[in-house]
């Protein structure tokens, strides 16, 4: 292999170490070893090696790219393993920054949260604000009606729930966690499939 492409692969290897730092160092280190050895394997001949490793630099993306690609990759296979939601959210963040797909999963995903915490807090708040945490039936000036839950002031009109409001708020809003959990699971096993990094099948093996 030439100088110029050694030279080209070790500057390329040190600015993805220095982009993989969120992860272990152990992690990091493998993927850097693999990247190298991948980059190594296809410089060929020392007479077409610059333009051989070149082809391939421009194929893998900047380092802070690749990077970017496996720590969202190693989230995803972490949350998959651990069955954390809250790991799970968190790679959907990364993955919202990746492409549209992710964009849509983060949306449906805070989306879903943010009704399951709206319910949860309308069963845990009756019991202490029975007058202004409900939902209400209310008549506007045109004469039509509309369904409104709060938790401030008492709105005029009728309350429609009543006590009930505490086990559908509970019931609903914990139904709304599990499904989107799930949801969040499932989307982080599709980011896996999907996310295109140089994973080799050893690595894999070693991962499982």
């Amino acid at each position: 292999m030439s100088d110029g492409a050694m030279q080209e692969i070790e500057s390329y290897l040190r600015r993805l170490r220095a982009a993989l730092r969120s992860l272990s160092p152990e992690e990091a280190e493998d993927i850097v070893k693999e990247i190298g050895s991948h980059l190594r394997e296809s410089a060929g001949t020392p007479e077409g090696a610059a333009e051989n490793v070149a082809a391939v630099l421009e194929r893998l993306g900047s380092p802070t790219d690749l990077a970017s690609r496996f720590t969202t990759y190693s989230m995803a296979r972490k949350a998959e393993r651990s069955g954390s939601p809250w790991l799970a959210l968190r790679t959907i963040f990364r993955w919202a920054a990746l492409s549209v797909r992710g964009v849509g999963a983060l949306v449906i995903s805070l989306a879903g949260y943010g009704l399951a915490l709206s319910f949860l807090l309308a069963g845990l708040a009756k019991p202490f604000n029975r007058d202004r945490v409900g939902l209400w039936k209310l008549s506007d000036p045109a004469g039509s009606w509309s369904l409104h839950l709060g938790f401030g002031a008492a709105p005029e009109g009728k309350e429609s729930l009543g006590w009930w409001i505490v086990p559908l708020g509970l019931g609903l809003g914990l139904a709304l966690l599990w499904l989107t959990a799930r949801f969040g699971l499932r989307s982080v096993r599709e980011l896996r499939r999907t996310l295109e990094v140089p994973v080799s099948d050893a690595g894999e093996e070693k991962d499982s």
